[in-house]
């Protein structure tokens, strides 16, 4: 089976990945995503009306949409692969396969 995760899909991933590690609640993170050519996708999130600032590295936003598929929709993470894109005009988007 797969699975498709739009840009929004990716930022609430963000958010409840930010949660989870700073013990805070998804609904107190901001998230913007970055992708750079060379360097590839990262995320800045934001906690307490952008008090306080934490990056998120690549694999943390993988990590991020694994979290999230466990905690809402009961996914084992251990069998997601996970793929992130980033097209000009369209924007980021994911492809999960459940294995």
């Amino acid at each position: 089976m797969k699975l498709c995760f739009n840009e929004q899909d990716l930022i609430d991933s963000v958010c409840v990945f930010t949660a989870w590690r700073y013990e805070k609640r998804p609904e107190q993170v901001q998230a913007e995503l970055f992708y750079e050519e060379g360097k590839g996708f990262s995320a800045t999130a934001s906690v307490d009306n952008g008090l306080y600032k934490y990056p998120i590295s690549e694999q943390d936003l993988i990590d991020g949409v694994a979290i999230y598929l466990r905690d809402y929709h009961n996914f084992d993470p251990q069998r997601l692969l996970i793929e992130l894109f980033f097209e000009e005009g369209k924007g980021f988007s994911a492809e999960i396969e459940v294995r």
